[in-house]
């Protein structure tokens, strides 16, 4: 299977590709939603990293800027019929093709290990994650939507924290 990752989005494509991003956002309880407008204007900065194999959208991620020189990544999700250690890591590396810190926050220890393993982030502490990004990591959690997102998945996991210097 040939899976291509890219932050290029056809702008004929953009408005079908957010939509669908957002449709699964707020049906896949693995996924926190974002307001589509956020989605857009990340996309126009080529923050929205997509999936693709033989056309279809197959996966996506975000980099949400918390301050200039930092981001977190976000939404990162490929669809299980699509879930292979390759299509991972294509997408992974298209994501982390940035200069900018970045900031992973995640359920998942084995995303953490691939992150400090493959791609230079080293493991941190959710404070650590707070007083880096000033602050904005938490408020962004604040949200009703956000609030209730993060309790369900803090039922299952507690979160994990990983941290990549600028490049």
């Amino acid at each position: 299977m040939v899976v291509n990752a890219t932050s290029s989005i056809d702008p004929a494509d953009l408005g079908d590709v957010l939509a669908e991003i957002a449709r699964f956002a707020a049906t896949e309880p693995a996924l926190t939603p974002r307001p589509i407008e956020d989605l857009r204007a990340a996309a126009s900065r080529g923050n929205v990293v997509v999936l693709r194999h033989d056309g279809g959208l197959i996966g996506w991620a975000v980099r949400e800027v918390l301050r200039p020189g930092l981001a977190e990544i976000g939404m990162m999700y490929i669809k299980p019929a699509f879930r292979t250690p390759a299509a991972f890591i294509r997408l992974a590396r298209e994501l982390v093709n940035v200069p900018e810190a970045l900031i992973l926050a995640t359920y998942d220890s084995a995303l953490v290990r691939l992150a400090v393993l493959e791609f230079g982030f080293r493991e941190a502490s959710l404070g650590q994650v707070i007083v880096r990004s000033r602050g904005r990591f938490l408020v962004k959690r604040l949200s009703a939507e956000s609030r209730r997102a993060v309790r369900e998945h803090t039922r299952t996991a507690r979160p994990l924290c990983a941290i990549r210097e600028a490049q």
